[in-house]
């Protein structure tokens, strides 16, 4: 494990930069792990995947951040790709759609439902 709060853990899972959201977080506590999954994809050049199976909910400062920093930041670093993993049906399409459409700005983004389901 890279990084780990009662938030979310971070970790190099199959030569990406893995997040794991626990539960929602705001401010220093998503920050703090958005930033050490940049650091693993700079580190490494590698990709991302986001688990937001359990949640994927932001303040508007966060995303606010997400946007001017951490995107571009990701982007400068390696990283080609995003994988979101989501279930099928869930309460944060919205929020996701949001984020998705500002991926794709900078990167190609996949979404499924298992991380089996995830490739190169």
């Amino acid at each position: 494990m890279y990084f780990s709060s009662e938030y979310a853990d971070v970790q190099l899972w199959k030569g990406k930069s893995l997040l794991t959201w626990k539960k929602r977080a705001t401010f220093d506590n998503y920050r703090a792990p958005a930033t050490a999954a940049l650091e693993l994809i700079r580190q490494h050049g590698c990709d991302m995947v986001i688990d937001a199976r359990n949640g994927f909910e932001d303040e508007k400062e966060d995303v606010e951040w997400g946007f001017a920093f951490l995107l571009p930041e990701m982007a400068k670093s390696g990283c080609r790709k995003v994988w979101f993993i989501m279930n099928e049906v869930n309460d944060i399409a919205e929020e996701m759609d949001m984020w998705t459409a500002e991926f794709l700005k900078y990167f190609e983004v996949g979404k499924v439902d298992d991380p089996e389901k995830i490739g190169d």
